[in-house]
């Protein structure tokens, strides 16, 4: 099994789309990317196999397992589920593969519980403002761990884990990657540790429930407060990624600015529960089919709202962006306030290249419509502003050039072939 064609390094690509294309039929969601990679980072705990089903096929996904290949893993397709085998932990972490990729952090805490010792550089991965990890390694110090810095590498050493309680609040509410990074840690650490104010996040459940299958004795999974209590060792596991939840929003959010009649499969109404009652709001017209969901838009039938990303369960800061998109085509004047990264707007100057009407005011756009949009060659500077980008110039009028495309290919699998499936005339090119 290999990956879909990406964004090669070295070589610009971009997408052509020809909009005001009606969209119809089912669009399939894979497993979830956020959760994908956390998961992937805990099967550095233990020297047994794991075969993961429902993995994504995703740059970021690429590049993850290319860290655990470099640590000395066996990482192998069978058919459509991937097995791993980390009996050797033998290498070093790829700097440079950390510096591409936030998510990669979430290694160090696997890491520090197997071998005692990780130099680790800090991440990279979009940039839309700080974003510290004083968390997770405030929170590796209360486990024991020592640290120390030489330029942008962290040397964390560890004699013995042990059980603690640790805060994980920070200035933007909890983090999920230092939730993440210390439950990894916490599972193989002596005596209890108690994680307050950890995230809620649904792909922080996914990981526990894998934590879990690897033998991990975790409390209060979902709640803010998780209780994990320290095991000698973990074992294999076979594990299926939950749907992505972010993929389900973009393509609901696109299906109800457009001419179209869409089902979505999963749709995974628990999980997407402030989406869903964002939409409901906004007029758009979603019936459910069991797990799936159908989604009809028309010109017109939306009408603006006012809304904030949270934490969850609030709204995801991941569909800030499409939601910009989707609020372009709503009656009436919407805003949405970003309460979580600082500068996560780079989509708005492209949005209004397309001749959107948008007005930046502190940390919220302020979007009016419903605006004809017409065809732009635009950049995607980021993974969700090019979501947002793709969105637009579905519905605009014109020829549109999307730039930038490696962001994309780094969250949306097959997101080209899943549009030209729904009646999309979108073709990637090479300049």
């Amino acid at each position: 099994m290999t990956f879909p064609a990406h964004s090669e390094d070295g070589i610009v690509q971009e997408v052509k789309i020809v909009g005001q294309h009606p969209l119809r039929g089912v669009v399939s969601i894979g497993g979830s990317k956020n959760a994908g990679l956390i998961i992937l980072a805990a099967c550095a705990l233990t020297e047994e196999t794991i075969l993961l089903h429902n993995v994504p096929k995703l740059d970021d996904i690429r590049l993850m397992l290319t860290l655990l290949r470099k640590l000395g893993g066996i990482v192998e397709w069978c058919g459509d589920a991937l097995q791993i085998s980390m009996k050797r932990v033998c290498g070093d972490v790829d700097h440079d593969a950390v510096r591409r990729m936030r998510a990669s952090i979430c290694l160090l805490g696997s890491l520090v519980a197997r071998k005692k010792e990780v130099l680790i550089a800090l991440p990279g991965g979009c940039v839309f403002g700080p974003r510290p990890i004083d968390i997770h390694l405030r929170g590796l110090e209360k486990l024991g761990c020592t640290m120390s810095f030489c330029d942008d590498l962290i040397h964390v050493r560890a004699k013995e884990l042990r059980g603690a309680t640790i805060d994980l609040l920070g200035p933007n509410g909890s983090t999920v990657t230092g939730t993440a990074n210390i439950l990894c840690a916490a599972t193989l650490a002596k005596g209890t540790t108690i994680l307050q104010n950890a995230a809620r996040e649904p792909e922080v459940v996914d990981l526990c429930k894998f934590l879990q299958l690897m033998g991990a004795k975790i409390e209060g999974i979902g709640q803010s407060t998780i209780i994990v209590e320290g095991v000698e060792e973990l074992h294999g596991a076979e594990y299926a990624l939950m749907a992505d939840r972010i993929q389900i929003g973009t393509f609901a959010l696109l299906a109800a600015m457009a001419d179209s009649d869409v089902k979505i499969s999963p749709g995974c109404r628990a999980s997407g529960a402030s989406l869903w009652s964002a939409m409901e709001e906004m007029g758009a017209a979603v019936a459910w089919e069991g797990d799936d969901v159908r989604i009809r838009g028309s010109a017109g039938s939306l009408h603006a709202i006012h809304l904030e990303t949270l934490p969850y369960p609030g709204f995801p800061t991941d569909l800030q962006a499409p939601m910009t998109a989707a609020l372009t085509q709503a009656n009436g004047e919407g805003s949405i306030a970003e309460t979580i990264y600082q500068n996560r707007f780079a989509h708005v100057k492209h949005l209004a290249q397309m001749r959107a009407d948008l007005q930046l005011d502190g940390n919220r756009v302020i979007v009016r419509g419903p605006t004809e949009l017409f065809a732009a060659s635009v950049v995607a500077s980021d993974l969700r502003c090019g979501a947002s980008l793709y969105m637009a110039a579905l519905v605009a009028r014109g020829e549109s050039t999307i730039r930038g495309i490696h962001h994309v290919d780094r969250g949306y699998e097959c997101f080209e072939k899943k549009l030209q499936l729904l009646g999309a005339r979108i073709e990637r090119q090479r300049e």
